[in-house]
């Protein structure tokens, strides 16, 4: 095989999570007197972290206020229920396990901050494919800074060469370019808007075909 790891980014390549993410922005937002989000407006404002998506949502409902108070609120709303509408997009359980049963070791490399995405993980039983995750505030920098992805490549011990790098939006491409790492962009997750210059390695349909990809490179 071509490649000797995967790494994957989470929301939006491997589930649907803009529901619970919307879930805990509308509860902060109502809190504050704001008005809510619709799932399109929710989902355009995910890709660079939890605090970029809380300014987000502030500034189009009235303006940036108690900017860290409203944070925290977020977190701990979307904490207490990160799976109650999330699910694993479909074949993707069955991709993992082929990868693992192959003997390709597997990280992720989100901009969701680490206890959440670790929390999600552990309710959708998807902790046992990954040993390495990396989350938005795992280190002082997220996505598209290449810093995260050769963090989680090193923690697999692979080089980065032999690394395939799978995402949904213009972040993770950014990343993988920075990171002079294999991409591989799955269509249907959150990017909604064309790419520039987009020329990744690899175009999929669905996340469920980076193991054939992988398995018969």
């Amino acid at each position: 095989m071509r490649y000797k790891a995967v790494v994957f980014d989470l929301d939006g390549t491997l589930v649907d999570s803009a529901p619970d993410m919307r879930r805990a922005i509308n509860g902060m937002l109502e809190e504050r007197g704001r008005r809510t989000l619709s799932l399109a407006e929710a989902v355009s404002f995910v890709g660079s972290g939890a605090r970029v998506l809380v300014q987000r949502s502030l500034r189009a409902t009235g303006g940036i206020v108690d900017e860290d108070a409203a944070l925290a609120r977020f977190l701990e709303l979307y904490e207490t229920g990160v799976d109650h509408e999330t699910v694993i997009y479909p074949c993707v359980t069955e991709m993992l396990e082929a990868l693992q049963e192959a003997g390709l070791p597997m990280a992720l490399c989100t901009n969701k901050p680490e206890g959440p995405a670790r929390v999600l993980c552990g309710h959708l039983n998807l902790s046992r494919f990954f040993p390495v995750i990396v989350g938005g505030d795992t280190l002082p920098v997220l996505k598209p800074d290449p810093a995260p992805l050769h963090h989680a490549i090193a923690g697999l011990g692979v080089a980065p060469e032999a690394v395939l790098y799978v995402g949904d939006s213009v972040t993770d491409y950014k990343t993988a370019l920075a990171a002079k790492v294999d991409f591989a962009f799955v269509e249907g997750g959150y990017q909604s808007q064309a790419i520039p210059d987009f020329a990744p390695t690899y175009q999929l349909t669905r996340p469920a075909l980076v193991g054939p990809l992988v398995l018969n490179s």
